[in-house]
């Protein structure tokens, strides 16, 4: 009976939807309001797909008004006291000053950059007898929260596309990811090598930047990896007579070494980089963000109102990017 008088509840707000006024899309009665969003970053805690690898990993902030806007670094992060092949181009300023006196006053370059909040999200809708029949179900005890984490989980897989290409002057509705917003340093290839990516981390050293992540596609991890494994750098496991059985063959480059600092950069697939990739820095060695996303709506459910028999709701987040440190990435594009 608790059951069946909680079904019952559950339609009878479905058929209190029918309520609706179409020409304004309030409710009636007007206390009743179809902004009341549920944030769902409890539920994502749950959810966390290795094809997301970006939104797993870049910081987020609250977002506050129509817009985010921040000072994006279009320089070097020293101010390049003398000009050398391993230091960008910089204000030539004197680091040293006489007794008495007082150091030089100087800046890095910066430009103010503005980007609208854009809407991302999944419309999900339940036939109410759907509903009430999937209450209990053994295989789907409640079809409308199955529901709901597919819909999740589909926002996540869009937002990371959009990180990486998203185009807000090709398409008004997006807002630009990595690949529009990195002007500075870019380059191409046919397929990855261990010896590119220590050029291209020779190329951020210049400005001071120490990259922490590369992103690229199936095809160039698996090319970097050939690469490695050919030049003696992956050692190849040698099974003995005997041990046919039982044996994990591949190898799985999870780090690679940056040649020129030393230090270890993750290495991680993404299915919506094209053929090419990207390598970032994340943040500065004094722990400022470089990249960042502003939310001015987490991710969240909205109910709707439906002038029919069913459940309506929307899954949806309201959101920026924001490349900081400029100079410090690369991307990569590739014909294969």
């Amino acid at each position: 009976m608790e059951d069946i008088n909680k079904t019952l509840g559950e339609i009878k707000q479905l058929i209190a939807k029918a309520a609706e006024v179409k020409t304004t899309y309030t409710w009636d009665p007007a206390e009743r309001s179809i902004f009341s969003p549920q944030n769902l970053d409890e539920k994502i805690k749950f959810l966390t797909p290795i094809d997301t690898p970006l939104r797993n990993r870049i910081a987020r902030k609250k977002g506050l008004g129509e817009a985010a806007v921040w000072k994006k670094m279009t320089s070097a992060i020293h101010a390049g006291s003398h000009s050398t092949d391993n230091v960008a181009a910089g204000t030539s300023t004197a680091i040293v000053f006489a007794d008495a006196g007082a150091p030089n006053e100087t800046s890095q370059t910066y430009s103010t950059d503005t980007a609208v909040y854009k809407l991302l999200g999944r419309k999900l809708e339940v036939g109410g007898l759907t509903l009430a029949a999937s209450k209990g179900r053994g295989g789907e005890p409640n079809m409308q929260d199955s529901r709901e984490r597919i819909k999740m989980y589909e926002v996540l897989l869009g937002e990371e596309e959009l990180l990486i290409a998203g185009d807000a002057s090709a398409r008004s509705t997006e807002f630009s990811g990595l690949n529009k917003q990195i002007t500075t340093n870019s380059g191409n290839v046919t397929f990855v090598t261990s010896s590119g990516v220590g050029s291209w981390c020779r190329t951020l050293y210049k400005y001071g930047a120490n990259p922490t992540l590369l992103v690229a596609s199936a095809r160039q991890l698996q090319a970097l990896a050939d690469d490695l494994e050919k030049s003696g750098s992956i050692q190849r496991v040698t099974i003995a007579q005997g041990q046919q059985t039982g044996v994990i063959g591949g190898l799985s480059l999870s780090k690679i070494v940056n040649p020129v600092t030393g230090s270890l950069i993750d290495v991680t697939p993404s299915r919506f980089v094209g053929f090419g990739g990207l390598l970032l820095t994340e943040q500065s060695p004094a722990g400022e963000k470089w990249i960042e996303t502003e939310e001015l709506i987490p991710m969240s459910r909205v109910d709707v109102p439906s002038a029919n028999f069913s459940y309506i709701s929307f899954v949806l987040e309201a959101m920026a990017l924001k490349v900081i440190g400029e100079p410090f990435q690369f991307k990569f594009c590739a014909g294969a």
